[in-house]
């Protein structure tokens, strides 16, 4: 059985308050007007209590639980999920939505209850990124999706024109839903791995990495991001709070990295950099 968290908050912070409880491992969530529901099994409850609560200490938020029957889930998550649109030139859409043929660029993504929906800015801001890139030119023509979720960034690189893309999530659902999402897309990724970024092979440094993860997993694994590019090439990472940019921007600084861009979305962050 599922409990269901109703975290009644300002909308700036619902998309904060979501990473931080994915993170922790709440299973899914679904985006109201008065802010988030947060769904995770019964059996922690204690531990979720304990979650939020430390989370009130930092944010300004009310909440309340109810446990919940099993249900149909599909429902639950497709009632909660709309497209994404970059500009004119992308629709992200599920295979319920309907088509747009006035957009350069459509991917079919249907993501799985344990990814949530809440991560739009950041998986907005990574895709204009890896657009812009392409569109100006960069080389791009070994790409590496880590952390993939979805897929999308993988899918989307390899629609624009790079020659190999590799893919890892340590999630076997991850795994899968890539996978899914590829085959929807009629696009091949080359090499797709379920583990951490150490069970990668080791071939010729990439071009670019996309890395919409977390925090702490970036600063965690900076350094060995750094032994997977060639020397010139670009990084592109989010998934960073506002608040934690002076801290990503310091580690990879420190790594040789150079700070070529910055976007911002709703309090979120995602950052461009350059390998020396």
């Amino acid at each position: 059985m599922y409990t269901a968290y109703r975290i009644e908050c300002a909308p700036e912070l619902t998309e904060i308050l979501i990473a931080h409880l994915a993170d922790a491992g709440f299973d899914s969530f679904l985006e109201e007007t008065y802010g988030v529901l947060a769904y995770a099994l019964s059996n922690d409850h204690a531990r979720w209590v304990k979650v939020i609560e430390e989370l009130k200490a930092e944010y300004t938020f009310n909440y309340s639980h109810e446990a919940v029957e099993e249900r149909n889930w599909n429902e639950v998550w497709e009632s909660g999920f709309a497209p994404i649109r970059v500009g004119d030139r992308l629709l992200i859409r599920a295979s319920f939505h309907p088509a747009d043929p006035l957009v350069s660029h459509e991917l079919v993504i249907d993501p799985r209850m344990a990814f949530g929906t809440g991560h739009h800015a950041t998986t907005y801001m990574m895709c204009e990124l890896l657009m812009d890139y392409y569109a100006r030119g960069g080389v791009g023509e070994s790409v590496l999706d880590y952390g993939c979720g979805t897929g999308v960034l993988a899918i989307l690189a390899k629609r624009l024109g790079a020659r190999r893309v590799d893919a890892v999530d340590i999630e076997p659902a991850a795994v899968e839903n890539t996978i899914d999402n590829a085959a929807a897309n009629d696009v091949q990724l080359d090499e797709i791995v379920e583990g951490t970024l150490a069970d990668v092979p080791e071939r010729q440094p990439y071009d670019l990495v996309l890395a919409n993860i977390n925090r702490n997993v970036l600063l965690d694994t900076g350094e060995a991001l750094k032994l997977r590019l060639r020397s010139g090439a670009t990084a592109f990472l989010s998934g960073i709070l506002e608040q934690d940019e002076d801290r990503i921007l310091q580690h990879f600084s420190s790594l040789g990295f150079t700070l070529q861009r910055r976007e911002g979305r709703e309090g979120w962050r995602a950052l461009e950099f350059k390998r020396e």
